[in-house]
């Protein structure tokens, strides 16, 4: 005769885990290495912005003496970010600490004026910072494009390697290189020297004051050029 053995029946569950994590958030470990995940993620958000891909790991070495092989272990996720690393990005970068700690943004950044991030200020702050901005704000290239594109908009008066010690924030720039960048955005010349403007006619990145009056003058320049512009238009439409 033959046995009959019963049936079960076993049922796949998925896991959620948003559940799991929720489930276990009073243990501190489990929060911990979330608030670890999420810093690590947004840490190469900012690596990618300021060394994009050629060449990044060397440069992040040579700006940082931490080795290549923690950059890439950490960009790879191999492990999160270590004390060392974190350490030195925001002593480097003290205006990316608020965004890489915590993930929060400075307020009106969608109506700031500028093609950069909302400047900020802080103590022991020098001319290298500042341009680093303005530099951000006025080209494209990032990491060791920026270098050669630099050394190329001096005509090759000042070098790649010159503009690479300022760009990674160890040296302090030459007044030929001040000169060459706020050539491109003249407005920023005062506050790149003084840490502050003099006048209506330049503006300061980091103050919400001077930027609101920026606005209103550029909106106000560039209303009397379309005006010049309709009139240069009416005179040729009549012959004048």
């Amino acid at each position: 005769m033959y046995k009959i053995y019963p049936v079960f029946k076993f049922t796949a569950t998925k896991i959620n885990m948003r559940q799991l994590l929720i489930s276990h958030q009073g243990q501190p470990n489990m929060t911990r290495a979330l608030k670890d995940i999420e810093l690590s993620d947004r840490l190469r958000d900012l690596i990618i912005q300021r060394f994009g891909e050629r060449g990044r790991f060397r440069l992040l070495e040579e700006a940082s003496g931490i080795s290549e092989s923690k950059w890439k272990n950490v960009f790879y996720r191999k492990q999160e970010a270590t004390a060392e690393i974190i350490g030195f990005w925001c002593s480097r970068y003290p205006e990316d600490e608020v965004l890489l700690k915590t993930g929060k943004k400075p307020p009106g950044e969608d109506a700031y004026p500028f093609s950069a991030p909302i400047a900020v200020t802080w103590e022991g702050q020098t001319v290298k910072d500042r341009l680093n901005w303005v530099i951000s704000e006025w080209a494209a290239p990032v990491g060791e494009d920026l270098g050669k594109y630099l050394e190329g908009r001096s005509q090759k008066k000042v070098s790649a390697l010159q503009w690479r010690k300022v760009i990674l924030r160890q040296e302090e720039p030459s007044l030929e290189m001040i000169e060459i960048v706020c050539k491109n955005r003249p407005m920023f010349t005062q506050w790149v020297i003084f840490g502050r403007v003099l006048d209506s006619f330049e503006v300061d990145p980091s103050d919400e004051k001077s930027v609101a009056e920026w606005k209103k003058y550029e909106k106000r320049r560039w209303k009397k050029f379309r005006e010049a512009i309709n009139v240069d238009s009416k005179n040729a439409d009549s012959g004048v």
